[in-house]
């Protein structure tokens, strides 16, 4: 989910694929939890900062994990290799695939549209170019404080 547009999801533990509550086991909660913390940090590249809580619903704990891809990041892979989740269905992204997500999610690359964070305005075409010792660099400041990032 988190290669997905808009780059955010959760992943609740303890429903079936029926939708049907079963709950994690209360005694495993904390050892669930770190687990997950463990597997996330070590099989993710780049890293994914993350949020895993445990709630009691109907009686029965579960177990949410949840994340956003920071838009700097045009992907993360796990264990070596990109996924993408499509409705209900998780399936490997090709190299043409991965290629395509870097160039539309790389600033520097992106010709537009770009979108504000801050504002919400748009830019159809991007001239924010500032002069630096190393050279020319893009400036991504809009003037409300925001930044901009390409529109999708």
């Amino acid at each position: 989910m988190i290669n997905a547009d808009p780059g955010q999801g959760t992943v609740v533990f303890g429903v079936n694929p029926d939708g049907v509550i079963v709950g994690v086991e209360p005694g495993n909660l904390d050892s669930a939890q770190q687990s997950l913390e463990r597997t996330i940090q070590s099989k993710f590249a780049p890293a994914i900062q993350c949020t895993i809580n445990a709630e009691e619903v109907d009686g029965k704990w579960l177990v949410f994990v949840g994340a956003n891809r920071n838009r700097a990041i045009s992907y993360h892979e796990f264990d070596g290799r990109a996924y993408i989740r499509e409705g209900t269905v998780t399936r490997q992204l090709t190299f043409d695939e991965k290629q395509s997500l870097q160039r539309q999610r790389n600033r520097d690359l992106h010709n537009g549209p770009w979108a504000c964070s801050g504002c919400g305005s748009f830019a159809g075409t991007f001239s924010g170019v500032t002069m630096t010792p190393q050279g020319p660099k893009k400036n991504y400041n809009c003037s409300c404080g925001g930044e901009f990032w390409p529109a999708m």
